[in-house]
């Protein structure tokens, strides 16, 4: 099994097309997953030595423009107005299952289905409204505020989506290791963490017989690659806008975002992307993908669990999961200040048209109910309280990694992020340093 030279597995791919792989074929692409890890290496060892010899004239500016950015350890800019520092980019995107389902969504778009345009709109908003009190609640990490004035900003809707909030965010990753885990490891929600299939699990429904693997070239969705950032500017170069587009807004459909380094470590460990969907259609309906099954075997799926440290190397111990009461808390929150409610409704793409004020916005919530429970706006802010013998052994566990390492030992930025920076350490700690 080889990938030709535009990247794909099956040239002429069609998105119903779908490819029965055999474990021998996974072994293949596990091959190649190691070619495509060399590879990256070897780009970024390139890039520091150009760096690191800024007399070299460069034989592309463009080019080793791109080539920076994939990079490891390289501050970008998203058009949702994020900066992240890279890892390093590779030539292919996966997405794992672990069975077969008629259409695969993100989690909201999953909760949105059978709703008028009306309920869509305020269930979306609780949503939003629970990753903003994860947001506030995880602000209480040395961690991330000290991430926020050092290193970059912080995707808290990406973080969220990694630790169970609902999202119109699809996962992605440019590891097939980690796409072969979730496609063949079955995730338990009571602790937190994954276990090996069973030939009882494979066996429960016709659909649990079968894994399944999506992937895609890198270039063919990738915004930092220079044709899917080409062609994204090009659909929105006559966009007039005072604020950045919100990952909600539709507007970022269909591009593959790097989620970068952040404070928690899920992400990255994962090597993930963040694929926004608000619209409803599968990634089975984009032809994009090419859709690969494999037969499940409970050896397939011990062997990958073991190559995997047990879930480790994709799902570390870290110390946010000493909180995983609190984050269930958040994740059924119906209580919110009205703060949050102003917070939400103009920055998180509330439906103008069917809300047009903020009053309109608070009397439809506090007249829905959501799983049984009625929505509740209060004047304070809602805090969800920690002790703080549980707050400084999860500081502890951060507090001791040693960052600059974690980001792989560079950071390349420009002046004016630099200056960023700079202001908010100053904006959160009074003070530079």
């Amino acid at each position: 099994m080889l990938f030709d030279k535009d990247g794909w597995i099956y040239p002429g791919n069609r998105s119903n097309d779908i490819h029965l792989i055999s474990e021998y074929e996974i072994n293949q692409l596990l091959f190649l997953a190691d070619e495509d890890d060399a590879w990256s290496g070897r780009v970024r060892e390139e890039v520091k030595f150009k760096m690191q010899n800024p007399s070299l004239s460069a034989s592309n500016f463009l080019l080793d423009e791109f080539r920076i950015m994939n990079t490891a350890g390289t501050m970008i800019h998203f058009p949702y107005g994020d900066r992240i520092i890279t890892f390093n980019s590779k030539r292919h995107f996966y997405r794992g299952e672990n069975q077969i389902f008629s259409g695969s969504l993100p989690s909201l778009n999953r909760k949105l289905i059978g709703k008028n345009k009306r309920e869509q709109e305020l269930h979306r908003a609780v949503a939003n409204l629970r990753i903003f009190h994860f947001r506030n609640f995880i602000w209480n990490i040395n961690v991330v505020p000290f991430w926020h004035a050092k290193l970059s900003d912080v995707n808290y809707k990406a973080l969220a989506q990694h630790y169970g909030f609902d999202t119109h965010l699809m996962d992605l990753t440019n590891d097939f290791r980690v796409a072969l885990f979730f496609a063949t490891c079955k995730y338990i929600p009571k602790t937190d963490s994954y276990v090996p299939l069973t030939n009882s699990i494979i066996n429960a429904k016709e659909e649990n017989k079968y894994g399944v693997i999506y992937h895609s070239p890198n270039w063919r969705i990738d915004y930092i690659s220079p044709g899917g950032s080409i062609q994204w500017h090009s659909q929105h170069m006559a966009d007039v806008r005072d604020r950045p587009y919100s990952l909600d807004s539709g507007d970022l459909d269909g591009m593959a975002f790097q989620i970068g380094y952040q404070p928690l470590m899920r992400c990255h460990h994962q090597s993930g992307y963040i694929f926004p969907m608000r619209k409803d259609h599968p990634i089975q309906a984009d032809n994009r993908f090419e859709v690969l099954h494999f037969k499940q075997s409970p050896e397939l799926s011990q062997r990958v669990f073991e190559m995997m440290d047990g879930g480790k190397k994709v799902f570390p111990y870290e110390g946010i999961s000493e909180a995983k009461s609190i984050l269930e808390q958040i994740k059924n929150a119906t209580v919110f200040s009205e703060d949050d409610i102003e917070y939400v409704y103009n920055f998180e793409e509330v439906n103008k048209v069917i809300f047009p004020t903020i009053e309109n916005f608070k009397n439809a919530l506090t007249n829905m109910y959501y799983n049984n429970e009625k929505i509740i706006i209060q004047k304070g802010e809602i805090v969800y309280p920690i002790s703080q013998d549980v707050l400084n052994s999860i500081n502890e566990k951060y507090d001791n990694i040693d960052l600059f390492a974690v980001i792989g030992g560079m950071i390349h930025q420009k002046p004016e992020d630099k200056r960023y920076l700079e202001q908010r350490c100053i904006d959160i700690y009074g003070k530079l340093f």
